[in-house]
């Protein structure tokens, strides 16, 4: 579990200026069915997958989900400067979105899952804001954070 106030407070020990609200729970997207599949299996037993990606002031950031956050470097997050980025696709794939987000040389492929069903999945696990189990940032922050994402870019 962790709360988008431990999420900022990371970010913000990394130099990073996150913005409220803009925070979900990704992966990088499977290169086919099998590697989806064995994914599943291991998310059920690990969280090291998954990312929270966050809207920074001039950039987008994901950060591991790791119980050492306190000792976690800028060089472990992954820093996507708005300026790089020349589009993004958000599509539906299953009880997922997929994120393709295109930069000069290279496409960055993430998974999210469907707010819908995420109480019941790892994202919801993830983004549990307290410990009442009702307030989760991932499902609260998935659709204006997809409609951001699409707007990025040339």
């Amino acid at each position: 579990m962790a709360n988008t106030k431990r999420i900022n407070q990371v970010l913000e020990k990394l130099s990073y200026q996150p913005e409220e609200g803009k925070t979900i729970v990704v992966s990088y997207a499977p290169e086919n069915l099998s590697d989806r599949i064995r994914r599943f299996f291991e998310g059920i037993f690990s969280y090291n997958n998954f990312y929270a990606l966050s809207f920074c002031k001039e950039s987008i950031v994901l950060l591991p989900f790791s119980a050492y956050w306190p000792d976690v470097k800028k060089k472990v997050a992954l820093e996507l400067p708005f300026s790089s980025i020349r589009g993004v696709e958000v599509s539906e794939s299953g009880l997922d979105y997929r994120i393709d987000i295109q930069l000069d040389n290279e496409v960055i492929s993430l998974m999210t899952q469907q707010a819908e069903l995420s109480a019941h999945r790892a994202s919801g696990c993830l983004s549990i804001e307290d410990y009442t189990f009702v307030h989760n940032w991932h499902t609260k922050n998935l659709k204006g954070t997809l409609q951001v994402l699409q707007g990025l870019g040339c």
